[in-house]
């Protein structure tokens, strides 16, 4: 345990960014399956943010599967998908009040940005 806190490596790393992107990921993902479902349930109450929010999460979710995989092209599209968030969060206040929330989904896109960065070969 002591050299596991002492000196981290980029494989311990990785692994816990693999870790909180597959639960990031899993509720994502509801979050998807349940706003699709609303909005095909609904259409009239369908809006323009509100397929943003859903396509910006289907974007973190591409992201935390890929990152399995490759962590550059994992953490551009988790964090991409956090910017398109907080762009309708910020133009559409009163649709999307809660946009602190979207610190934690971006976790593991910073954890494998870091991974991909120090694991390249100088």
């Amino acid at each position: 345990m002591a050299s596991f806190l002492g000196s981290p490596s980029l494989a311990k790393i990785r692994w816990v960014a693999r870790i909180i992107g597959s639960l990031i990921g899993l509720m994502t993902l509801f979050g998807v399956i349940e706003g699709l479902d609303y909005n095909l349930a609904h259409p009239e109450q369908a809006t323009t943010s509100g397929y943003l929010v859903w396509a910006g999460f289907v974007v973190v979710f591409a992201g935390c599967v890929v990152g399995w995989f490759k962590e550059l092209v994992g953490s551009l599209l988790i964090l991409g998908g956090i910017v398109l968030l907080l762009a309708v969060a910020l133009l559409t206040p009163s649709e999307f009040r809660q946009a602190y929330f979207l610190v934690i989904p971006a976790i593991p896109g910073l954890l494998y940005l870091y991974v991909s960065l120090a694991g390249r070969k100088k």
